[in-house]
Formats: structure tokens, sequence, C-alpha cells
């Protein structure tokens, strides 16, 4: 797609091209890094960005890597078009979430968040 926008006090008109991309933030139990490393790069991904080790507070749970309240979440990032999403990238963490499912008897997830990604600079 060809974005024309006009620039303030430039004369002309400057096209940028545009191609619609999401932002996929994969969370997972840390433990499951492995597995779920594998399954990414199963998918094709161009690149992804891991974050190994958060710390937080959910709904249900917290995760503070510690006696008290151990475990932690792991992250990974990626940008893709919503068509490589949906052909590759989706079914496979869908398929791994239900057999973490089963196997984990519920104990374990996974969860994907997409968002509008516009790249600026």
């Amino acid at each position: 797609m060809v974005q024309i926008d006009k620039q303030p006090g430039a004369s002309g008109v400057r096209e940028k091209e545009q191609s619609a991309r999401e932002f996929y933030l994969i969370l997972y139990p840390k433990e499951l890094a492995d597995e779920v490393i594998q399954s990414l790069e199963s998918t094709g991904v161009p690149g992804y960005t891991e974050m190994p080790k958060m710390l937080g507070r959910g709904r249900h749970v917290r995760h503070f890597d510690n006696a008290v309240w151990p475990g932690a979440t792991g992250a990974f990032f990626t940008v893709v078009t919503p068509e490589e999403a949906r052909t590759s990238l989706i079914p496979t963490f869908e398929a791994l979430a239900a057999s973490l499912e089963t196997r984990s008897h519920g104990l374990y997830g996974i969860h994907i968040y997409a968002l509008p990604c516009e790249q600026i600079i």
C-alpha cells in the first residue's frame, strides 16, 4: 500500500510505502522457554526479541522467582504481517497451547497479544 502524506512546511508530497504489520507479544512460563523458542523458530518469523524473566502479579498468581512466590514469566515479541501470523504463528502456538493445557492439566498456559505496529524510523 502506498500512503501519501503532506508534510507541514514542505512543498510537495512524500510517498511512504507501508505494509500492515502487527506486534505480537507471546507470554509463557519460563520453564518452557526451550519449547517456545523451537515453536517460534519453526514459524519462520524474520526475527524476535526475548525477555526471559519477567516478574509480577497477575489476576490469580504472583511470580517473583523466590521461595514465597516461585516462578517467572518469559516473553518474546515479533513483528509480522497479519497474513504471516494467520498462516504460521497463530496455528503453531494454538497447537502448543492445547498441548500444554493437556500435559499440565491446566497449570501452564501461553498468552499471545497482538497490537497494530507502525515503523516510525
